[in-house]
């Protein structure tokens, strides 16, 4: 039953593919779609269903509060990872993302296969949090030097960000949180 659900979900998602390139399909202040989060968006409503198919054989062995628990998690990280790739403030982008890391941190110490799995979460948790430390510090001063963080509001700024050795900085920092 969920996974017809999330595979109807899924289906509808693709409408957003068919948008003007130039413009955005703006939900609110906060979120918008655009060329480069609707793939994104369609690829995270399709993960869904393959995972309650690919998790089907494993979650026969569970429990019924376990698997509503389950199931749970992965439809609020795919509600938090559409929130991310739909987000228009970096700030919010920055919050989203990192609140999947508690769904996951759930799925992985849970439900993972292998004995590791407490030692997988706590690496996992402990890598992405530290890694997104220099991420957290570019979008501070990126929000100091600019006066905003809104996709939507960049072109409009007085201050544009010049080439020097700090942009590189901001760049390696922004691309280390992403790569880890």
């Amino acid at each position: 039953n969920v996974t017809s659900h999330s595979f109807m979900i899924s289906l509808l998602s693709a409408i957003i593919l068919w948008q003007n390139n130039m413009n955005v399909l703006n939900f609110s202040l906060l979120f918008s779609v655009d060329s480069l989060s609707s793939p994104l968006i369609i690829l995270t409503t399709w993960l869904l269903p393959l995972m309650l198919l690919a998790s089907q054989n494993h979650m026969k062995k569970e429990s019924e509060q376990n698997k509503k628990t389950y199931v749970s998690m992965l439809v609020l990280l795919q509600i938090l990872l559409i929130m991310t790739f739909s987000a228009n403030e970096l700030v919010m982008f920055y919050i989203l993302f990192e609140a999947t890391l508690i769904p996951t941190l759930i799925i992985i110490t849970r439900w993972g296969n292998q004995t590791e799995r407490l030692n997988a979460g706590l690496y996992f948790l402990f890598y992405t949090l530290i890694g997104s430390i220099p991420l957290l510090i570019a979008l501070i001063y990126i929000q100091n030097l600019t006066g905003t963080l809104n996709f939507l509001l960049f072109p409009l700024t007085l201050v544009p960000l010049n080439q020097t050795w700090s942009n590189n900085i901001l760049w390696l920092a922004c691309m280390m949180a992403f790569l880890i």
